[in-house]
């Protein structure tokens, strides 16, 4: 970019963001459309030469294109009323208009052919077309006759609803209205319809009733001029002129566009100086450059409240997700949640490890949070991530997915529970099944959806969705045929005004087009690796389909503000693809291994001058929190100080230290303290769950099971993925009267490393308890009934099981704090780990019919 460019940008930029004051008219002349193949005056003053000269003088024997110079400039210069100079043939255009052009008919053939656009419509009138859709600005005003400003803006229908034109017809004046959204003036008037004002005695005095209708909003305006040489009497004697009631002084400023080099006609140098300073010449590097420097610099800001509420920049905000919330707080927030998923962030991003104490400071640096007066107010965006319930702020923030036209389910909760449920619905067999695909000579086996597309649209459906809109987000699984990811809010201005949309809304992006509705949702997910700037992820989409055999399509439509996705899988075997199910496994493993996703960076080690059990009877550990002891040592993740302070009558304060975590994972005698550290923590957690009849087993067991409720079975319900208000009968009663047992769910536990990742390995299980539904039956009782009950477990009821047990014992929430008091960094992932493991088939030689075995070790 220019450095006058930039210089420009930042003058006028500013007038567009002035949300309590008026939006700037546009005053356009013929520089405005040169780049869309309109001609300037000197331009068109040959042509309209060539013209004449071609079938006045030629008869039409040769086209005017081939009218040689040496023939039609002597002609034009020997007329009486030509001005001479090569830098004043632009003076000449309305002069030819007026004496070439005639009759009135011919005038109208010759204006509308020669101001057709030829090469399209060039970006700078787009640009201003969607700044006139965001209201940034509302009235335009063009000494022109050609139509580059309304084509424009009607390329924004149905967006811009009505588009007034002003001045096209005598009497039509009554269509101008300070309050228009959209209303065009045409000043010169429109060559359709006769009315057009280009001839040397139309363009030579001012339309006073023309500029007693403009002149509320000339006078309460800032006046952008582009394009415009100012030599017409008709503008600046009109327009610009004093009134006769005082001066008209444009308080609001005139800001003149000219490109680098060129010298302001001398009306214009007449008008600064009579302005002073609320005149200035800006200069630019023609005006589509500028237009899209312009735009680049006032992405997002939108001047409407009533009619694009989710665009408007108020003040501090560039976009919906960044506004606060005001009735928010900080207790509306699962800060476990917003703690495990920045400490990703900081990882993908090589920043220091976010802690408890520095997540507020991080926060406030995305824009999560923001300060006034000394308060921390949330944002949309803090929400709609980390939000404990964003329904009751946000009640349309939902995705509605629906299966073969019937079965409806509603997910919400945040984004980020919301990403990872909708993931392990759109990763099940039914929804994405292996498929064999025959080629030429052998099949080949994948799943009827890539899974990178399906993470693609997942995350562009909850990142780039309208959060003010109140309709949800939408997912339709046709099954054997395709999916629908349907958004509302469409494509952003930005993007739909540089796409080529068809009439059914389809587009094809590019992969220079991209765009942000929700930058702090775009960062947050780019940082967990979920998506990336690059703004590909579409045309990913795209390539990913027709590699496997499927086609997709994208739209974008504009009437219902809804952005719309589909993908569509290979035509099944019924069809003409060739393509049949496969029953290969899928290659997906579900691990009974629940990871930490932030384990504190130190763990105290207290020195005690006596063991635990002799400390005096007045030394209270209620606010020691959570400990190992052994004996003469306490280890803890509780802050070394708040240790020393609590035991300080028997604490040894020289030889107690912090260590830090890499210090004790070196030493395998320190990690199995470690291991029991973790566990502890987990032992006290599960207590928490003693109210809903889950009790751990006495003895150093390791196992936790449910008891039945008053001598009776017990169960819960809970949510799924694929179903919710699940009953779960976790406490059966078996036998009749003084021969009946239980039946009790449960699961054994330990702490194990797993690579380098700390995990929680739960293992389910049936505790059989006699008549009060409580007591372990005695052990080789136990083990005949679980011999007998092992016959109806499968691995899709270990899988059930795991996937219930995280449900219940994460109670909804994303994470589970195991950390207890004192320690707040303590956090296990909900949901169990998975690994996907290729499974390729072995093919000896190539046969059409063969079938792909199973690898084994």
């Amino acid at each position: 970019m220019m450095k006058e460019q930039l210089e420009a940008t930042s003058i006028l930029a500013p007038l567009f963001r002035q949300t309590d004051g008026p939006s700037p008219v546009f005053l356009l002349g013929a520089g405005a459309s040169f780049r869309s193949g309109i001609p300037t005056a000197a331009e068109a003053v040959k042509k309209i030469a060539r013209r004449v000269y071609s079938e006045q003088h030629l008869s039409g024997d040769r086209a005017p294109e081939r009218v040689k110079p040496s023939e039609w400039e002597p002609w034009l210069q020997s007329m009486p009323w030509f001005i001479e100079g090569p830098e004043r043939l632009a003076e000449n255009f309305p002069l030819a208009v007026e004496n070439l052009l005639v009759p009135a008919e011919f005038r109208k053939r010759v204006l509308l052919d020669l101001m057709r656009p030829s090469t399209g419509l060039s970006n700078g009138y787009k640009v201003l077309a969607d700044f006139n859709m965001r209201g940034l600005t509302q009235t335009i005003l063009t000494t022109n006759f050609d139509t580059c400003m309304t084509d424009a803006l009607k390329e924004r229908q149905p967006h811009i609803r009505d588009i007034y034109e002003v001045n096209t017809r005598p009497g039509d004046f009554d269509q101008f209205n300070v309050y228009n959204r959209c209303q065009v003036v045409w000043l010169h008037g429109r060559a359709e319809n006769y009315s057009d004002r280009n001839s040397a005695g139309e363009v030579g005095e001012p339309d006073n009733q023309l500029t007693s209708v403009l002149r509320p909003v000339l006078d309460g305006s800032p006046i952008i001029v582009i394009g415009y040489r100012g030599a017409e009497p008709s503008i600046m004697e009109g327009i610009f002129a004093q009134t006769k009631g005082g001066r008209r002084d444009f308080s609001h400023g005139v800001y003149w566009c000219v490109r680098a080099g060129e010298t302001p006609h001398p009306n214009v140098q007449t008008l600064a100086r009579r302005l002073g300073s609320n005149f200035r010449l800006v200069t630019i590097d023609g005006f589509d450059q500028f237009m899209t420097d312009l735009a680049r610099e006032l992405v997002g800001f939108d001047r409407y409240a009533t009619s694009r509420p989710d665009t408007i920049r108020p003040k501090g905000a560039d976009s919906f997700d960044e506004r606060v919330v005001e009735t928010a707080s900080l207790g509306d927030l699962d800060l476990d949640l917003a703690l495990t998923v920045l400490r990703e962030y900081c990882e993908k991003l090589k920043r220091a490890p976010v802690t408890r104490e520095s997540l507020i400071a991080l926060m406030r640096e995305q824009g999560l949070i923001v300060s006034e007066d000394k308060t921390d107010k949330i944002t949309a965006a803090a929400l709609l991530l980390f939000g404990k319930a964003p329904q009751e702020f946000f009640p349309h923030a939902v995705v509605s997915v629906t299966e073969a036209g019937k079965k409806r389910e509603i997910y919400d909760g945040n984004l980020i529970s919301q990403h990872r449920k909708l993931m392990e619905k759109l990763e099940a067999p039914q929804v994405n099944p292996i498929l064999k695909v025959k080629k030429r000579r052998v099949h080949d086996e994948r799943q009827a959806y890539p899974p990178r597309v399906l993470v693609e649209l997942l995350v562009n459906l909850l990142v780039h969705r309208d959060y003010e809109s109140p309709e949800p987000a939408r997912v339709e699984i046709l099954p054997n045929s395709e999916i629908i990811f349907s958004n509302p809010g469409g494509l952003t201005p930005r993007i739909a005004g540089r796409v080529s949309v068809d009439d059914d809304g389809r587009f094809t992006l590019d992969e220079s087009i991209t765009d942000q509705r929700n930058p702090s949702l775009c960062d947050i997910f780019f940082g967990i690796c979920a998506m990336e700037r690059a703004g590909t992820g579409l045309m990913d989409v795209h390539a990913l389909m027709a590699e496997s055999g499927g086609t997709s399509a994208f739209y974008h439509h504009g009437f219902e503000a809804r952005f719309e996705a589909r993908v569509m899988q290979p035509q099944t075997s019924a069809g003409s693809a060739g393509v049949a199910r496969s029953d290969v496994p899928t290659g997906f493993y579900l691990l009974n291994y629940m990871p930490f996703a932030v384990v504190p960076d130190s763990v105290s080690v207290v020195q005690l001058k006596k063991p635990i059990w002799e400390r005096p009877p007045s030394l209270e550990l209620s606010g020691c929190g959570t400990f190992v002891d052994r004996g003469t040592e306490l280890w803890s993740f509780v802050p070394l100080d708040i240790l020393l302070d609590r035991l300080d009558p028997i604490v040894d304060p020289k030889t107690s230290r912090a260590y830090t975590r890499a210090e004790i994972e070196a030493s395998p005698d320190s990690k199995r303290v470690l291991c029991w550290l973790l566990r502890k923590h987990w032992e006290r957690f599960l207590l928490t769950f003693e109210d809903q009849g889950l009790i751990l087993e006495q003895g150093r067991k390791h196992r936790a099971y449910f008891q039945a409720r008053d001598g009776e079975n017990r169960a819960i319900i809970w949510d799924s993925v694929q179903k919710r208000n699940n009953r779960r009968d976790v406490v059966k009663k078996r036998g009749e009267r003084h021969r009946a047992w239980f039946e009790n769910e449960g699961f054994g536990y330990d702490v194990a490393e797993l690579g380098c990742m700390w995990c929680v390995r739960i293992k389910p299980f049936y505790m059989f308890t006699g008549s009060d539904g409580r007591r372990p039956l005695p052990s080789f009782v136990r083990t005949s009934k679980a011999t007998s009950r092992m016959k109806f477990d499968r691995n899709k009821n270990v899988e059930a099981d795991l996937t219930f047990w995280s449900t219940f014992l994460g109670r909804g929430s994303e994470t589970i704090n195991i950390g207890n008091q004192h320690v707040d960094d303590l956090i296990l992932e909900r949901s169990f780990l998975t690994v996907e493991v290729p499974e390729i088939g072995l093919i000896t030689y190539e046969r059409e019919d063969q079938n792909r075995m199973p690898a084994r070790a």
